[in-house]
């Protein structure tokens, strides 16, 4: 017998965590954040692009990814739907500098 045919007797290290004992992440309560965006400037009574987060936090990054990208975000929509920030105020508060047309 080779050396290396006992090797699959030893014991198998244990994991650390438990699936059972892991911490809930935060639930899914089925409201969502709404970014409104598009590639090119478009009138406001024309069709935009949507983006949906579930929360503020991941709404603000992808805003702040897609200003990086270059594109127009018009507004960010709260779970109500109201608007919780315009333009002007997510190009301040993400302190993304983007070239104006």
């Amino acid at each position: 017998m080779s050396p290396n045919t006992k090797n699959w007797m030893s014991p198998r290290p244990r994991s650390t965590t438990n699936w059972q004992h892991l911490s809930v992440s935060e639930g899914d309560d089925g409201k969502r954040w709404s970014i409104i965006w598009d590639t090119t400037r478009r009138a406001e009574n024309e069709v935009r692009n949507a983006a949906v987060e579930k929360t503020k936090s991941a709404a603000l990054d992808r805003a702040r990814h897609m200003l990086r990208l270059g594109f127009i975000v018009y507004e960010i929509r709260d779970p109500s739907g109201a608007v919780f920030l315009d333009e002007p105020t997510i190009r301040t508060q993400l302190s993304v500098t983007v070239a104006t047309e």
